[in-house]
């Protein structure tokens, strides 16, 4: 790319559209090793509870203490058929399945599996929906829960689910490695739905908003898939890395990368969320903002993919990340007079990293995560950033 294509990109940051039709399906899947990690001496705590209708109301509604996510959304979102077969089940007295919530060292709990049950038992007891398709109790069809005769709403109201409450203090792995077994059967969740779920707060704030910035939609083409939270995912990873490589985590052994990243990202997502000092959330926002910007500017929407010899090939991940930290040290006004070099060592490396078993394996084993790391360091000592 010529310098004065590269300043041409630039002055276009502020012109580009930001509706994106171009939506690919990128290789961005959360890694499905299952080996995890045994904990011998682990405190696994469990909890059974049961609460009535009306009390787990009481819990959402007016005392906060039960969180819903409400804007934490999946695939299978409930229509208005399965809401009222789920409301007649109530009603006739029929069982219906155990729910799981996870609980914080502040006692604040969160829905992981069952939220839309209690969506759905929440929203009919305030009036949101009425009846519909009700094959057995057909006479209650059309009715709000204010048209229930006093008996029936006693009935709902005093119904008992039953749950399991996973409570401190359970390591945060273990935690994870329940919800994972929890959620295999159906439209399962995946680990970063999982994550966005248990550690919700002002990383999963971070990671929301700048998944919907412009700077990173230009920079990607707005084609990373966003249905399963591989946005998220992938600025997760990036955002820990490149706090980890530029040194912000050497005083703090317990967020060292040894090689299983869902244990690492946990404890990044519960720093952020309970440690870091807002001056820090602030600074790697902003810096993640201007990598993107700056991605943009010298390669165009397509710098975090490898070549295709004409086919447009997705996102690559271990890229994204690698690249995020080299552009983290370039200042915000390019100095055009290095910039030729440097578009000259990120094709190399690109392609060094392409040819790379690397980037074809096991992406997140130590080894991998030095080499991509290793070689962005090299750039950086060669140019002078």
């Amino acid at each position: 790319m010529e310098d004065q294509e590269i300043k041409d990109n630039v002055s276009q940051l502020g012109e580009v559209s930001e509706s994106f039709v171009d939506v690919e399906n990128a290789d961005l899947s959360i890694n499905n090793d299952n080996s995890y990690t045994i904990y011998p001496n682990a405190e696994v705590r469990v909890e059974k509870a049961q609460f009535s209708i009306l009390h787990l109301q009481t819990l959402c509604m007016k005392r906060k203490e039960l969180v819903i996510n409400p804007d934490f959304q999946r695939n299978d979102v409930w229509q208005q058929r399965q809401k009222s077969e789920l409301i007649e089940s109530i009603l006739m007295g029929i069982p219906i399945p155990l729910m799981y919530l996870f609980e914080d060292k502040n006692g604040k709990k969160q829905v992981v599996d069952g939220r839309q049950r209690i969506g759905a038992i929440l929203s009919f007891l305030e009036e949101g929906f009425k009846l519909n398709n009700l094959k057995i109790l057909r006479q209650l069809n059309g009715a709000f829960f204010s048209d229930l005769d006093p008996k029936l709403q006693g009935v709902f109201e005093d119904y008992q689910l039953f749950f399991y409450i996973i409570q401190p203090p359970t390591p945060e792995r273990v935690k994870y490695d329940i919800f994972d077994r929890v959620n295999r059967g159906g439209t399962s969740l995946n680990k970063q739905e999982m994550r966005n779920a248990l550690y919700r707060g002002r990383c999963t704030n971070m990671i929301y908003n700048l998944s919907r910035s412009y700077e990173f939609l230009v920079a990607t083409g707005g084609s990373i898939n966003t249905a399963r939270m591989k946005d998220q995912y992938i600025i997760l990873r990036a955002i820990a890395f490149l706090m980890l490589h530029r040194g912000e985590f050497k005083n703090i052994p317990a967020l060292q990368y040894r090689g299983d990243i869902d244990d690492f990202l946990a404890r990044f997502m519960m720093y952020i969320n309970d440690d870091a000092p807002e001056e820090l959330i602030v600074k790697y926002e902003n810096l993640f903002l201007q990598c993107m910007s700056v991605s943009y500017a010298l390669l165009g929407e397509n710098g975090f993919r490898f070549s295709g010899n004409g086919v447009r090939r997705p996102i690559n991940m271990p890229l994204f990340e690698a690249l995020t930290y080299l552009f983290s040290f370039i200042p915000k006004d390019i100095d055009y007079t290095w910039a030729s070099k440097l578009l000259l060592d990120i094709e190399d490396v690109k392609d060094e990293f392409d040819n790379s078993r690397y980037f074809s394996g096991n992406i997140d084993s130590t080894t991998s995560v030095f080499f991509r790391f290793e070689r962005m360091d090299n750039i950086i000592s060669r140019v002078h950033l």
